[in-house]
Parts: structure tokens; sequence; C-alpha cells
């Protein structure tokens, strides 16, 4: 006489989860009811533990049934939902494996785009593999075309030439800026009134050594949405000495906006 070995945990847990948690006898669920794992074709009429001839089957379901047969139609049926649903499985696992070499040669194809731009703007320099890795998270990111003229954008605005050639400091930076880039262009999208704060800012950094962009913006942009004008805005930039002054005017003035407002 041979001993019955125990199903393993993951087996019963996989054909849990085909079954939906389900009793295919009854129709009863978990937590409601304690599911087992039941033979289609009892272990001694000479069933096995293959994934074909094991269904999910609530406590009372598999201790009526014993080893009685279902009916011969009721067998070939769930054996072939089976087979049919295993066979649907591996088509959908490799579409999604194709999918996704199809997303890694596309995201690899967007980076080489990207390199092949830098090349052009700034040809002795190239991106290294680690760029080329962190380039690839900005595109998804960003998109493409957006991290391409986010590029353009940093070229322009931080590259230093020296006898012609690209200072290897400025190119480091040209490549820093991109993501930010990419980020400010992105949030100018979100709310348009921030390209003429930062215009602002950009007054103040200039009379400021410990000038913090986005401490700056965002308090224009609370002054902003309290219901300042920009050109009063930008006045009260030029008007200021230093960053403390500009402080002072501001806080004054979005204290007049707010007792205007009520607040």
């Amino acid at each position: 006489m041979t001993t019955r070995k125990a199903l393993s945990k993951k087996t019963r847990f996989e054909i849990f989860k085909r079954d939906s948690f389900t009793c295919q006898y009854c129709g009863k669920s978990a937590p409601d009811v304690i599911l087992h794992v039941d033979h289609i074709m009892p272990i001694s009429k000479g069933g096995d533990d293959d994934i074909t001839n094991l269904i999910t089957s609530c406590e009372s379901c598999n201790q009526g049934k014993k080893d009685i047969l279902l009916d011969d139609d009721a067998v070939i049926a769930k054996r072939k939902k089976q087979l049919d649903d295993l066979q649907e499985r591996r088509e959908q696992i490799e579409m999604m494996y194709e999918w996704q070499i199809g997303l890694s040669d596309l995201e690899n194809e967007q980076v080489g785009v990207v390199c092949r731009l830098f090349a052009e703007l700034i040809p002795e320099y190239s991106i290294n593999d680690n760029g080329r890795e962190s380039i690839k998270k900005i595109v998804n990111k960003y998109g493409l075309s957006e991290v391409l003229e986010s590029l353009r954008i940093s070229v322009r605005q931080y590259l230093i030439l020296e006898n012609g050639k690209a200072t290897g400091e400025s190119v480091s930076k040209v490549y820093e800026y991109v993501e930010k880039i990419c980020k400010n262009r992105k949030r100018i999208s979100e709310k348009p009134y921030l390209a003429e704060l930062y215009k602002i800012g950009n007054i103040i950094k200039y009379k400021s050594r410990y000038y913090k962009h986005w401490q700056v913006i965002g308090f224009l942009e609370k002054a902003y949405l309290t219901g300042a004008d920009l050109d009063d805005l930008e006045y009260i930039a030029r008007q200021s000495t230093n960053y403390s002054e500009w402080e002072m005017y501001m806080n004054n003035h979005i204290k007049r906006l707010e007792q205007r407002n009520g607040k």
C-alpha cells in the first residue's frame, strides 16, 4: 500500500487562484467556507496530482464526494476547460513577454535618439552607460519630444565654449539641467502663470547670495494666488535692493491683499 503524498502549499495556492477561491461544485467561496483541493479522478481510481486533475472544493463537498467520480461528461468538460485556460495563460504570457521586449527595444531607441542629439550639439562629448540609464528614466517620465526640447534649451542656456570647445563643467551642467528643465516645463504647462513668476524670480536671484529658487517661487505664487498683479510683483522685485528688503515688501503686500480680500 502506498502513502498518499500531500499537495504542497504552492500547488494548493495555484489551484485556489485558478478557481478564484471558489468551490467548483457548489459555488461557495472563501472565507465563507474552508476550501480543499480535490481530485477530479480520485487517487483510488487511478487519478494523479497533475494540475488538470485538481479542482477547488469546499470542505462539505469534498467530504460528501469522497472518491465518487463525477460523471464522464463533467470530467471531460472540467479537463477541457482547464486545458483551455492553461493554453490561454501560456499565450498571454508569451504576448506579455513580446510586449516587454518591444518596450525595451523602444526605450533603447529613444535613448539612442537623445544621445545622437547630444553628440550633434556637443560633438566632443558623449553620454556613457550610466548616463544612458538616467536618460531612459527621464524619457519614461516626460516623453521623448520633451527631453529633446529640454536638451536643446539646456545647451542654449548653460553650454560655455572656450576656444571653440565646450568646457567640461558646462557640459556637466547641461546634462544635469535637462531633467530640471523638463520638470519646470511640465509645471508651466499645468500652471501657465509660473513662466512669469520664474522671470520675476530671476530678478531676485541676482540680489541675493543665498537665493533659493523654489522658496522664492513659492513666495511669489502665494502672492499671485492671493490676488497680486504680475506687474506689481515685478515692480517690487526691481525696487528691492536685496533679498531681505524684497521679503519685507512681499510680506507687507500679501498682508494688504489678504485684508482687502477679508481674510
